[in-house]
């Protein structure tokens, strides 16, 4: 099945931001929210819903995103998503792409994935940004249903996130690249540096090229400090320019899941 979700932005005649355009195919829909509170005043909350069991073999999954300028979203998801088993060589595949104009602002924490026994998926993430737009972007996978003792029984699993800037010239510049590639049959995934005894894994992504690298360095150190869940091991990165990667180990999602809402919040008023 060949599943397609695009929406962009745009600011209302009283400067609050609201769906423009909307197109979506089953088992896609998109719902928008109230802002009770919110750091980022006249933003859109929203959510993104399916009502697919999960994803199939030759599943094909296209998402855009494009928030123009001076916009605000906070997007999520209902769900987990689920990739299902799978014979061999067949796979599932999502690719998505996000715009941002200038002044943008965009927190996207999709729910985390699940890799059933005998699944495969590939996903690959490009974001283009400017250099007055904000970032805040989440991933988190589970290696299997661990609950029913499903560790790493997926056939395999690949993930590229590439972000750039695009300048004024046209020309890009690349922000940051993060790639993923997991083999459960071909790599020892609990070795050291892996996932060891872990069972969830999740990278938020934070980019503001206004802030500089001193203003970065003091919002790493004060992620650092925070208090957290002690089943979770959490590291916190400083980018080359202008952001930060938190990485987080864990054996449950929603703590991965709270830990980044609550983060993203915190990231949104920095």
């Amino acid at each position: 099945m060949n599943s397609t979700l695009k929406l962009s932005t745009k600011l209302s005649s009283n400067g609050k931001t609201q769906l423009d355009e909307y197109f979506a195919t089953p088992p896609f829909k998109v719902m928008t929210l109230s802002a009770y509170s919110d750091s980022w005043e006249n933003g859109l909350n929203a959510m993104q819903m399916s009502s697919s069991p999960g994803l199939l073999a030759g599943d094909r999954v296209d998402i855009q995103i494009t928030l123009e300028q001076s916009t605000a979203l906070s997007l999520n998801t209902q769900a987990f998503t689920r990739v299902q088993a799978m014979n061999e060589g067949n796979f599932a595949e999502q690719n998505t792409l996000i715009q941002l104009a200038e002044k943008s602002r965009l927190f996207y924490l999709p729910h985390p994935l699940v890799l059933h026994k005998n699944s495969a998926l590939k996903q690959k993430t490009l974001i283009n940004m400017q250099s007055e737009s904000t970032l805040i972007y989440g991933e988190i996978v589970a290696i299997g249903r661990v609950a029913n003792d499903e560790r790493f029984e997926f056939r395999q699993f690949s993930s590229h996130l590439k972000v750039q800037l695009v300048q004024e010239n046209g020309k890009v510049k690349p922000l940051m690249l993060d790639c993923i590639q997991w083999s459960p049959s071909k790599m020892n995934l609990t070795a050291l540096s892996q996932m060891e005894g872990f069972s969830h894994q999740g990278s938020l992504v934070y980019l503001n090229l206004q802030k500089t690298t001193t203003e970065v360095k003091q919002i790493v150190q004060t992620l650092q400090q925070q208090e957290s869940e002690k089943s979770l091991l959490i590291g916190v990165s400083q980018l080359n320019k202008g952001g930060l990667i938190v990485r987080v180990l864990g054996h449950r999602a929603e703590l991965i899941q709270k830990l980044f809402e609550k983060i993203g919040e915190q990231l949104k008023s920095a």
